[in-house]
């Protein structure tokens, strides 16, 4: 285990984890980041409305034991909060996705409630923004591509795009979709362009460079 630990979370706060990771770590298949900064983590078994079945599918480690027996959780040290992340274990990367809900609705309205109140942007925290696949990839291999945004679309219905510097110019590109804060969190060097009206267009040389509004 390194000597820095590399999670935000305290090594001793509890996870709830899948037993059969404990004897199979392997068979990983997601984990997702709740809104109080607690990590689940499952071999792809969703939580059942039945306490029993629950108890004899999960059980409760430390985020520090959590590490030791899956330490590709490293890479999500900077994961935003309400956020899942499917393991690819071929390409050994992790696929980013906003969870869009719990079972508890009330919780559900008053956490949204207090999110749109701080959101301080154009939008809303919770607007479905669109963005290459590649930004919502965390690969955890040696070779580590370049995760940042090039250019930044408010299109002029007001919906947002965001193209990362892994897709050549000039080029088709698939895109994914992830609420308008967590691509904020993710990448909070956007936040400065966040301002902007529907039909701008904002883009940029190289990851260090300014933003140059180049269209609206």
């Amino acid at each position: 285990m390194p000597t820095e630990w590399p999670l935000r979370q305290d090594p001793e706060a509890p996870v709830i984890i899948a037993l059969a990771l404990v004897n199979d770590p392997d068979a990983l298949g997601f984990v997702v980041l709740d809104d109080e900064d607690d990590w689940f983590i499952s071999d792809g078994t969703e939580l059942s409305d039945d306490v029993v079945v629950n108890r004899e599918s999960f059980g409760k480690m430390s985020v520090r034991e959590a590490f030791e027996l899956l330490p590709q959780l490293g890479a999500l040290a900077g994961l935003p909060t309400g956020m899942a992340a499917d393991w690819d274990p071929e390409r050994r990367t992790w696929l980013l996705s906003s969870v869009t809900g719990s079972d508890d609705e009330d919780e559900d309205i008053r956490l949204l409630s207090q999110r749109r109140e701080a959101w301080k942007f154009a939008g809303s925290p919770d607007d479905e923004a669109q963005i290459s696949t590649g930004l919502t990839e965390i690969p955890t291999g040696s070779q580590q591509p370049v995760r940042a945004v090039r250019q930044v679309v408010r299109e002029q219905d007001g919906t947002w795009l965001f193209v990362g510097f892994e897709v050549p110019e000039a080029e088709d590109f698939e895109v994914e979709g992830l609420e308008l804060e967590h691509v904020a969190n993710l990448y909070p060097d956007v936040r400065t362009v966040l301002k902007a009206a529907p039909g701008q267009v904002y883009d940029r040389e190289t990851p260090d460079a300014e933003w140059e509004l180049v269209e609206g």
